[in-house]
C-alpha cells in the first residue's frame, strides 16, 4: 500500500496484519462509495450487501439480515435504520407475526438496487483484474486465513512455536 506508516516497515510488521487489512478495506469503502456517488446510488459502500439480501430476500427482518450477513444484530439495526431513512427500505406488517415489522424496497430502493447490481457485475470484473494483476485471489485467501485462525487461535499458533 501507498500509505505506509511506522508498523509497514517496522521488523515487528507481520504482527500488524489487521491494521494492513484495516487500511485496505478503508480504500475498498472510499472507492466504494466513489463508484457508488457516480452511478447516482445514494446509500453508502457499507451498506451494499444490505441492500443487496433485502433486494433479493424481502420481505425479511433485521435478524434475518443479520444472520445471513454474519453481522450483530446492532450493526444490521443500524444500517437498516439508515436505508429506511433514506428511503431505501419501508417497514411493512408481518402477516403471520403482528409484532413484526419485516423489511422490503421502496419504489426508489427497488430503483437503486437495479443500478447496484450492475454496478457489483461490473465492480466485481474490476476485482477480478485487480486479483490477477497481484497474483492473489484475495477473498478465497481471506476465507482461509480466517477458517484457519478459526481452527487453530492465535495464541495457540504462538504457543506452538
Amino acid at each position: 500500500m501507498s500509505d505506509t506508516n511506522f508498523v509497514d516497515s517496522h521488523r515487528l510488521s507481520a504482527a500488524f496484519v489487521a491494521n494492513q487489512l484495516e487500511r485496505l478495506v478503508e480504500v475498498i469503502v472510499t472507492q466504494g462509495n466513489d463508484m457508488l456517488d457516480a452511478a447516482g446510488i445514494r446509500f453508502p459502500s457499507r451498506t451494499v450487501s444490505t441492500v443487496l439480501f433485502v433486494g433479493e430476500n424481502a420481505p425479511t427482518s433485521t435478524a434475518d439480515i443479520a444472520r445471513a450477513l454474519g453481522q450483530p444484530h446492532q450493526l444490521a439495526t443500524q444500517r437498516v435504520d439508515l436505508l429506511t431513512q433514506l428511503g431505501i427500505f419501508e417497514r411493512i406488517s408481518d402477516p403471520d407475526d403482528a409484532r413484526r415489522k419485516l423489511l422490503r424496497l421502496t419504489p426508489e430502493g427497488r430503483d437503486q438496487f437495479k443500478v447496484l447490481t450492475g454496478r457489483l457485475e461490473k465492480a466485481g470484473q474490476a476485482f477480478e483484474t485487480l486479483f490477477a494483476e497481484i497474483g492473489c485471489d484475495l477473498p478465497a485467501v481471506s476465507r482461509r486465513a480466517a477458517d484457519a485462525l478459526h481452527e487453530s487461535s492465535l495464541l495457540t499458533r504462538m504457543k506452538a512455536i
